[in-house]
């Protein structure tokens, strides 16, 4: 063997060491996240509220359209078991959370857990809407008041599921957006002040829906403000998430809901 050969032979080898296991995930709920091609808003949210060491989020797409219409809401239900195919084995995710509260007030839970079964996985799977109508029943909330970006279509189909599921809107309103990703530019400065001057003295609670909207950093203030639950998409997909998966986590600065 030459002294280059040996050289060779030498640079190529690979050292082999034993690696120390531990429980990896365990002990900690494991969120599949399926958000919406034009959603850059839910990610960020909740990295925001859910500490790292605590609660694990691993997340895909399912494709949507513009403007947002009952119709196209329709059609994510078909995506579910796509997304739900790309964590790969099944049992990656402990729970799923489909991030779309009209979405989720348009295709019903049974729809979407049908779309996770027939991907193989036995995991549950929420969504904001879901999520929120636990948190009322939980909270003991059965008025509230709801802003939401929405057209007009949309809010209105989100107030006849929410009456349908014993939530009375007694008072609503609109920033009145149809293209999804401009509603994240809405401030969460606007988002304090129109929901407390929205709010009526028979809600027992507010909720801002959308996972659209940058409304984690408002649940403190508006509670304060308002002395009432505020009650947001991405708060109560994720509260839900961790119950679901077995859990109870209390973070700071998410209101009443997380504290119970």
């Amino acid at each position: 063997m030459s002294i280059q050969q040996a050289k060779n032979e030498i640079h190529n080898s690979v050292l082999h060491f034993d690696a120390r296991m531990d429980g990896g995930f365990a002990g900690k709920p494991v969120i599949g996240l399926i958000t919406l091609s034009t959603d850059c808003i839910t990610e960020y949210e909740l990295r925001q509220m859910a500490p790292a060491e605590k609660i694990v989020i691993s997340a895909t797409r399912i494709k949507t359209h513009n403007p947002l219409t009952v119709a196209i809401l329709r059609d994510h239900v078909a995506e579910i078991g796509n997304a739900v195919r790309l964590f790969d084995p099944a049992e990656t995710a402990n729970v799923y959370a489909y991030a779309c509260t009209s979405g989720s007030a348009v295709n019903s839970h049974e729809a979407l857990t049908q779309g996770v079964r027939n991907a193989g996985s036995q995991a549950p799977i929420t969504a904001p809407m879901p999520g929120a109508l636990e948190a009322f029943k939980t909270l003991n909330v059965t008025r509230i008041a709801m802003l939401t970006p929405y057209p007009d279509e949309v809010t209105l189909f989100m107030r006849d599921h929410l009456a349908r599921n014993g939530v009375e809107v007694v008072s609503m309103g609109s920033f009145h957006f149809d293209i999804d990703y401009e509603m994240a530019r809405i401030s969460p400065q606007s988002i304090i002040e129109s929901a407390a001057a929205l709010d009526d003295p028979r809600s027992q609670a507010v909720f801002l829906p959308c996972t659209g909207l940058r409304a984690s950093s408002a649940i403190e203030a508006l509670e304060q403000r308002l002395g009432k639950p505020v009650v947001t998409a991405h708060q109560a997909m994720l509260w839900h998430a961790v119950k679901l998966a077995g859990y109870q986590i209390k973070l700071p600065r998410l209101g009443r809901l997380f504290q119970l």
